[in-house]
């Protein structure tokens, strides 16, 4: 999967999980453990009218170091925002604008929540998980005087990802680590080192004004 890419699959995992209450059930795929803290996550995460992440992106590959970028998300129902050093990405829930502040250069999309080459699929891993993914609860265990939950969630179909792993701060009921494991050895991790909520972010901030960006390229896809 590409960087960008998993890079807007992880935000909109917070996006869609407090833009709406999802419904959780369990079936055959699911233990019942894995799904009572999912939903308990889920009730959580809607109850927020807004959050900002301060992250970590690290990628490695066959536990080689290969890359890793700081950055924050914003995020605001179905809106959002990431800001990385190479990238700024808008969405106001209808477009998307991708900034590259090196080449003074923007391409804007219209937003589709099913798109896979962009993401995978969210809304399945978050709405619907149980239809696309085996959940497995792993353990519970004390890191760095953190009480953690570790569950992993397993595609049913083919996928170049086999595994997508959660680890979770159980007494906050809130997302500490979420890394994807790859087929080929790739291994991508979004690491929260700040989570802030109910903040009050303007609907402008998740559109991208170009009377701010003197001399930007605009290239309109949509």
């Amino acid at each position: 999967m590409k960087k960008t890419g998993i890079l807007i699959t992880l935000t909109l995992f917070f996006t869609l999980s407090f833009a709406q209450q999802p419904t959780l059930q369990t079936r055959k795929y699911q233990d019942p453990e894995s799904t009572i803290i999912l939903k308990e996550l889920q009730k959580k995460l809607t109850s927020y009218s807004s959050i900002s992440i301060d992250f970590t992106f690290r990628s490695e590959k066959n536990e080689k170091f290969i890359d890793e970028i700081t950055g924050s998300t914003y995020l605001k129902g179905n809106k959002y925002m990431l800001k990385t050093q190479q990238q700024h990405i808008f969405c106001d829930g209808t477009n998307i604008w991708s900034y590259l502040p090196e080449q003074k250069e923007v391409t804007v999309s219209l937003y589709e929540e099913d798109d896979d080459d962009q993401m995978m699929n969210p809304l399945k891993i978050i709405q619907n998980y149980e239809k696309y993914y085996k959940s497995d609860f792993i353990r519970e265990v004390m890191e760095k005087g953190t009480l953690i939950q570790v569950i992993d969630l397993t595609p049913l179909t083919a996928s170049s990802y086999y595994k997508v792993r959660l680890i979770l701060d159980k007494n906050k009921k809130q997302l500490m680590r979420f890394v994807v494991h790859e087929k080929d050895g790739l291994q991508y991790t979004y690491a929260v080192n700040k989570f802030e909520v109910n903040q009050n972010l303007s609907d402008s901030q998740f559109s991208f004004d170009t009377a701010k960006y003197p001399g930007v390229e605009v290239i309109d896809i949509r």
